[in-house]
């Protein structure tokens, strides 16, 4: 139990921190891109080239929305806004999973 005890004055609190979800999906949706892109520019396969094209693309509109949604609204947001900015993260989600299952995939799909 004296582990235990220890781990836990080692580590700060959370207290008072928030985070919004679209943020939070914005900065992983970010991560995931710059972690992949330069792999997939250089690769032959046009599918994957451009599934990284898009994606660059929805990620500066979804930080542009993003943006002037924090502007307007000091933060807030209505319902329509948040759906639309869910949207862009469904679109970025599709398109990763699009790249990562292969072209048998985008065949099908095509």
């Amino acid at each position: 139990m004296p582990q235990k005890a220890a781990q836990q004055s080692g580590m700060p609190e959370g207290r008072g921190v928030r985070y919004d979800e679209i943020d939070m999906a914005l900065f992983r949706a970010k991560l995931s891109y710059h972690a992949t892109a330069e792999e997939r520019m250089a690769s032959r396969d046009p599918n994957l080239v451009s599934i990284s094209e898009h994606q660059a693309r929805l990620l500066r509109l979804w930080e542009m929305h993003q943006h002037s949604r924090e502007e307007k609204n000091g933060g807030s947001m209505t319902p329509a806004e948040r759906n639309q900015l869910a949207q862009f993260q469904w679109r970025y989600k599709r398109l990763e999973d699009l790249a990562t299952q292969g072209t048998s995939l985008l065949d099908t799909c095509i």
